[in-house]
């Protein structure tokens, strides 16, 4: 008996665990407003991107920042614009994480489990799947 007990409260608390590991939040999570739309200056750029996705995840400085799911092979994509399609962009990665070098010198990392430590001193946490990071930082 004690052993069935122990069983089930094994399976009680594995249970729970799964139910937390799907229910995490997404980038994708909702419907597609009008801001998360990409202007067709970076739309051209976002080869490999699923743009029906893409979801703004704010401005640092000069660029404004977006998320997509990528097509395959693809699993995310960042794509980048600060209003001008000379200097817009996009980079994608087959897994659930991503880093784009910009021109300026920007790098930005996108996650999409996203962070589990705080931002080191000089990054900037543009959202909770998207970070600006020192550029070649390794983690």
């Amino acid at each position: 008996m004690r052993r069935w007990m122990f069983a089930s409260a094994i399976a009680v608390v594995a249970a729970a665990a799964l139910v937390g590991c799907v229910n995490q939040p997404s980038p994708f999570d909702g419907k597609q407003a009008t801001e998360d739309r990409l202007p067709d200056a970076v739309a051209q750029y976002a080869e490999g991107a699923d743009l029906a996705t893409s979801r703004y995840q704010g401005r640092v400085g000069a660029w404004d920042l977006y998320l997509l799911r990528g097509e395959e092979p693809y699993g995310v994509c960042i794509a980048y614009t600060d209003g001008t399609p000379e200097h817009a962009g996009s980079g994608c990665s087959g897994g659930t994480w991503v880093r784009v070098p910009l021109s300026d010198g920007s790098e930005f990392e996108a996650n999409l489990n996203g962070f589990l430590d705080t931002p080191r001193k000089g990054e900037v946490q543009v959202s909770a799947w998207l970070r600006k990071i020192q550029r070649g930082e390794e983690r």
